[in-house]
């Protein structure tokens, strides 16, 4: 049965090529132990002793032999070469049931799934001991964006859930899911973690619509793929993917049951499917009109006059409320608005008009979150500490809601950090717009005397 589990690295990283190289160093390493630094983790992790002199390792957005660099540079180009550093996991499967190409391959699909559209990871196969297992090295700073990975349960669960779909794919065994001893049921998480992303929300929508205005189950599948989705047919299941995501979307087990190849046809056959096959814009001509004067209206300063600004400058006030299907690319430029909207709304809850106002506010998040993460350490204490399996539930309970107020927290200090990267941008790229004008204005007039002097 295939497990998985996943652990932090947040010690210093120094003299990382000979640490690297440095067989010596690892051969007494214990199996599954917490390495305090990326030197030590990927020196264990890609062993030849352990992989067969590095066959049955693979590097993710980056090369196995100059991972520990390809990381530093990523932390370096984002400034946060502090805190968690990296993640290491492992996945390890039932004694006798793969074989080594197989291990390596599911967890090199694992890794793209969970992590490769955003982050670098080392995959390695450990051969030496009696059942085959994956090691994963996780870059904490994505290259893509510089945001950090954060192991919280819900990503715990959705590895747990990817590595057993992928798995049974291949015709392995899986662990069954049960609420484990600390009373958290990691199912509820992964359920909670598909309604928050974005990327199966539009695709449970794209496979409704693909349902509604599909005559017949083979036009189901050209509609996913004119949508811009791979559909893959797997142990008589569909899984499908869109760019720019890694991850197979595994629909029956995702959205129910009642997305399963055979519910999906007798919906299509079981009823008239819509015969508008190009859903055209529909706009509302309803007109809104505003009670009071607007000339008495509060004039926008500081940060928030700038980001209107901004949206102004890059004509994102749509002059009609548009309603029709979205292309993958428009998608993307609607949550770029999405994003500018959340912010806007974040300076106005907190009244922020400085890049002052953002480091205190930062600052006063950093200490709630501190305290915040206090009391729930205290909570997880108690909770070792007791017997009772009654009192158990009532903390664990207590640390679920403590969690979720966690991630709020952490949502806002992310959100101070992008408002104010956001504004220096903002400010610089207004004042090269201005600076090009007033080019542009120099050489017209310059245009214009030489014309003049011409025709003299």
């Amino acid at each position: 049965m295939a497990t998985t589990s996943l652990w932090k690295v947040d010690k210093r990283l120094d003299h990382v090529i000979d640490y690297a190289t440095d067989e010596k160093k690892t051969k007494n390493e214990k199996e599954g132990g917490n390495f305090d630094s990326i030197e030590k983790l990927l020196t264990y992790a890609t062993n030849p002793a352990k992989t067969e002199k590095l066959f049955y390792t693979t590097g993710i957005n980056c090369k196995v032999d100059n991972a520990v660099k390809e990381m530093q540079f990523v932390k370096k180009l984002y400034g946060k070469e502090k805190g968690i550093l990296a993640f290491h996991g492992y996945q390890s499967f039932k004694d006798g049931e793969v074989t080594p190409e197989i291990a390596h391959e599911i967890g090199v699909r694992l890794a793209e799934e969970m992590w490769g559209d955003r982050f670098q990871v080392v995959v390695s196969t450990h051969l030496n001991t009696d059942n085959i297992h994956n090691h994963f090295v996780i870059n904490s700073v994505s290259f893509k964006d510089g945001y950090k990975y954060y192991s919280n349960l819900s990503n715990t669960a959705l590895l747990r859930k990817t590595s057993d779909e992928i798995c049974e794919e291949y015709g392995l065994s899986v662990l069954e899911e049960k609420t484990c001893k600390s009373g958290i049921n990691f199912d509820n998480f992964y359920k909670e973690s598909m309604k928050e992303s974005e990327y199966y929300k539009f695709a449970k929508e794209d496979i409704d619509y693909a349902i509604e205005h599909s005559w017949t189950y083979q036009e189901f599948i050209k509609k996913l793929k004119d949508m811009g989705y791979e559909v893959y047919f797997r142990a008589n299941k569909i899984s499908i993917k869109r760019y720019p995501y890694k991850r197979n979307i595994r629909i029956e087990r995702a959205f129910g049951e009642e997305y399963s190849i055979e519910n999906i046809k007798n919906k299509i056959f079981n009823r008239y499917p819509s015969r508008e096959e190009v859903i055209k814009p529909k706009t509302y001509d309803k007109r809104l009109f505003y009670k009071g004067s607007v000339k008495k209206l509060r004039k926008p300063k500081g940060i928030i006059a700038l980001y209107y600004y901004y949206c102004y400058l890059l004509k994102v006030y749509p002059k009609k409320n548009l309603n029709y299907k979205l292309t993958p690319k428009m998608r993307a430029e609607v949550k770029k608005m999405d994003k500018y909207s959340e912010q806007i709304r974040f300076i106005c809850k907190y009244k922020l008009e400085t890049i002052n106002d953002i480091d205190n506010l930062k600052e006063q998040k950093q200490e709630e979150l501190q305290k915040i993460l206090n009391t729930r350490n205290r909570l997880y204490y108690k909770r070792q500490k007791l017997d009772n399996e009654t009192e158990k539930d009532v903390v664990t309970k207590d640390i679920i809601s403590i969690t979720s107020a966690i991630e709020k927290v952490r949502k806002e200090i992310r959100l101070c950090d992008e408002v104010g990267d956001n504004s220096r941008k903002m400010k610089k790229q207004i004042k090269e717009m201005k600076e090009k004008k007033q080019e542009r204005i120099k050489t017209k007039e310059k245009n214009k005397i030489k014309i003049k002097d011409k025709n003299r």
